[in-house]
């Protein structure tokens, strides 16, 4: 029998606490703990009844979600799956920074939404809270600033703008955090092009992009249909529709409006058997920490086609589920650790223009 998971719901409105509670209370594996309306409360709360997950949100009287946030964290076992307004992106990147393990896109009041489909997307996302190590939490909430590990900045290439290699990542459970590691380790200068499909909800993937330019002082886009690939510029995937190549003289981006692949559009199978078909052994498919098995057939068809395939390590990933299936399916050349695998990439770049 599959053990009961403990939830404590935070939120100051009266509203959102009855419709999350309404949410969890069709499964009887959740047992709901407790509810707070303040951070205060909900520190107090947690240390008293162990939650297993604390849905919490950022906008709280006398103690805000992201102040409560590194307490939660620090004096408890419990994931944090942030409540987010999909108002300020900015602000829920800044709790992934620090320790949350997720985050839901807050029902907006007076706006009706299926009570099935709020308990599909709360449930879901509880339970693959659940399946988060506790201890991994915190190796999350490190900052670019927090490691030692120097970044190796490469001169500027001012020749062709079309890209010489293709680097596409793909990445889902504790991937925006992940992706800010990765390239901040990479730094600006190499010459190819970076494509990111990171499973967000509507509304986050130009603040994403954002995010990587700041970190990495890379030229991040959110990604639109003809956009031409240059080198030392990376697009960031729309929620909405899957982003491939399209071949040619002058590669480019397109969106497809085509159905949801393991249950997310865009999906990193379509990017990674784009980029394979394209750049052959001149692409690099990276897979990253995440729930599910997208990315395992697409990083295969660049293997296949003598591209480098990299896999995220088990003890860096805060979900080894995408890597995990993409080494089960044969697709993987490597398996790193997340801070080694920037070497990875600035070696396999280096080699393939040499070549």
């Amino acid at each position: 029998m599959l053990p009961t998971i403990k939830v404590l719901i935070v939120d100051d409105s009266a509203l959102i606490r009855q419709m999350l509670s309404r949410a969890l209370s069709v499964d009887p594996r959740i047992e709901i703990v407790g509810t707070a309306k303040t951070g205060i409360e909900a520190i107090e709360l947690a240390l008293e009844r162990t939650p297993d997950v604390i849905t919490l949100d950022i906008e709280m009287p006398e103690l805000t979600g992201l102040e409560a946030l590194p307490v939660l964290v620090k004096s408890t076992p419990a994931r944090i799956v942030m409540l987010s307004s999909i108002d300020d992106p900015d602000t829920t990147y800044q709790a992934l920074s620090l320790g949350a393990s997720d985050f839901i896109v807050k029902p907006r009041q007076g706006v009706a939404r299926s009570l099935t489909e709020l308990s599909e997307l709360v449930i879901k996302k509880i339970k693959t809270a659940y399946r988060i190590d506790p201890a991994k939490r915190v190796a999350a909430s490190e900052t670019p600033d927090d490691r030692s590990a120097s970044v190796q900045r490469e001169p500027r290439t001012l020749g062709r703008q079309g890209p010489d290699r293709v680097v596409a990542i793909a990445a889902s459970t504790g991937g925006p955090p992940a992706l800010e590691r990765l390239f901040s380790g990479l730094g600006p200068g190499l010459p190819c092009t970076y494509l990111v499909v990171q499973h967000l909800p509507s509304g986050f993937s130009a603040s994403l992009a954002k995010r990587l330019a700041k970190a990495s002082g890379i030229e991040f886009v959110e990604a639109s249909s003809g956009m031409l690939l240059r080198n030392d510029r990376g697009y960031v995937a729309p929620h909405g529709a899957h982003m491939v190549v399209e071949p040619g003289a002058s590669p480019r981006v397109r969106l497809e409006d085509a159905p949801p692949l393991h249950g997310v559009r865009p999906a990193a199978d379509p990017l990674f058997e784009s980029v394979a078909r394209t750049f052959g052994e001149q692409a690099v498919g990276v897979v990253l920490t995440g729930m599910g098995s997208d990315g395992a057939l697409g990083l295969k068809a660049i293997k296949q086609r003598g591209g480098l395939t990299i896999a995220q390590d088990e003890a860096t990933s805060v979900v080894w589920g995408m890597p995990k299936a993409a080494l089960q399916a044969g697709a993987v050349s490597k398996v790193v650790p997340l801070d080694k695998i920037p070497a990875e990439i600035r070696r396999s770049v280096r080699q393939g223009v040499s070549a």
